[in-house]
């Protein structure tokens, strides 16, 4: 990669449907200048916490503010080496805070990061929040999760159908809070213009599938894609606090348009994805060349964990319109508080999108009433909490 490539990335954090606090943190630390980004690139990570009061609270909040500070502010040392041990100093903290106070007793925190540098992506995690990379219509997890289920499975004790059903998802193998915490390295992996990676916890990946997220993710602009995907997530229960950050390799263009989205001035000024004008040289020879390629790794030695495909098919488009039209039914028998001017728009333009077989704008019509149902579920909740 290169420091002038545009990057375009959003976030969404919620507490769910069941939860009353937010356990979940999330961050995006992105290199302030050329220099710092030849040597640590930027960070983006989400963490998951665990423990009873705020334990888990304020155990995903130190990672997520303590792992950045200490990794860009170390000079010695590989990506990698700097990044572990990061995870490890703060897996210390962690423990030390929760033995010095009874309250923290089992304070710990998933945390699963994501490493853009000039060599390439670099993945680095402990627990089971997972980074995903969506790339020409396929999502790859690049994750392997620490839970009891996966681990079964790895060493050929149980079939994925037999742990699925006989073991709890929920029991992870691996955080930081122990005194001691190996951490997982995968990378640097190849990065194309295109590309989108997309971090999430438990409460995104338990309730929404691999293909449903990499069409929308691969699909939408990060900003829309994150908000899209934590509605679902509510409009499917809502069990678990839910967060997502979504990173884009490259411009973002409305396929309707064929323009670079008008929210995202920095990719039409020339300017890079931290603000920096691109010199007027890197300009010219664009206008003439084109955008200069990123210059990625070989990708033969990349492990994806789990792959699948998620283009936008009929299959996918069913099932979510199903849920649409049953939460729609249930909103209207419980007298849910929603703009129905505003879904029967939708509705309208889902229409007209399945009569000219335009699955995009199809998806788009689906995501904007998930999230105009999820907004309305959530209020309805509050207000008549079951």
């Amino acid at each position: 990669m290169n420091w002038d490539d545009i990057i375009i990335d959003a976030s969404a954090s919620d507490t769910g449907m069941r939860r009353q606090n937010n356990q979940d943190s999330h961050t995006a630390v992105r290199a302030a200048n050329s220099e710092v980004w030849r040597r640590r690139g930027h960070l983006f990570m989400v963490a998951d916490g665990m423990g009873a009061h705020a334990a888990g609270e304020l155990a995903s909040k130190m990672a997520c503010d303590l792992i950045p500070h200490s990794y860009m502010k170390t000079k010695a040392g590989a990506p990698g080496e700097a990044i572990a041990k990061a995870f490890r100093d703060v897996s210390t903290q962690i423990h030390v805070r929760a033995a010095a106070n009874r309250d923290f007793d089992g304070m710990g925190t998933t945390c699963s990061s994501l490493l853009l540098l000039p060599e390439g992506a670099l993945v680095a995690h402990v627990g089971d929040s997972r980074v995903y990379r969506i790339r020409d219509h396929r999502i790859d997890q690049l994750s392997f999760d620490h839970s009891l289920v996966w681990e079964l499975v790895r060493r050929n004790h149980l079939t994925p159908e037999q742990a699925n059903v006989s073991i709890p998802k929920n029991v992870i193998t691996r955080s930081l809070g122990p005194a001691e915490v190996e951490v997982d390295l995968e990378g640097p992996l190849a990065v194309k213009e295109g590309d989108v990676y997309l971090l999430c916890s438990d409460g995104l990946s338990g309730p929404v599938t691999d293909p449903e997220m990499g069409a929308f993710a691969g699909s939408f602009h990060p900003r829309d894609a994150s908000r899209y995907l934590v509605h679902l997530a509510n409009l499917r229960g809502g069990l678990d606090n839910i967060t997502v950050v979504i990173v884009r390799i490259g411009p973002w263009v409305d396929p309707e348009s064929g323009e670079i989205d008008q929210q995202d001035p920095d990719a039409k000024k020339g300017k890079a994805s931290n603000g920096v004008p691109r010199s007027w040289k890197d300009r010219l020879l664009e206008r003439f060349t084109g955008p200069k390629p990123l210059q990625p790794l070989a990708p033969e030695d990349e492990h994806r964990y789990r792959s699948a495909d998620c283009t936008i098919g009929e299959e996918l488009i069913e099932k979510l319109h199903q849920l649409v039209e049953d939460v729609r039914e249930t909103a209207v028998s419980q007298a849910w508080s929603v703009d129905w001017h505003q879904l029967s728009e939708h509705r309208r333009k889902l229409a007209q999108g399945q009569e000219s077989g335009n699955s995009w704008v199809v998806l788009r019509e689906i995501g904007e009433m998930v999230a105009l149902l999820g907004q309305a579920g959530r209020f309805h909740r509050k207000q008549v909490p079951i």
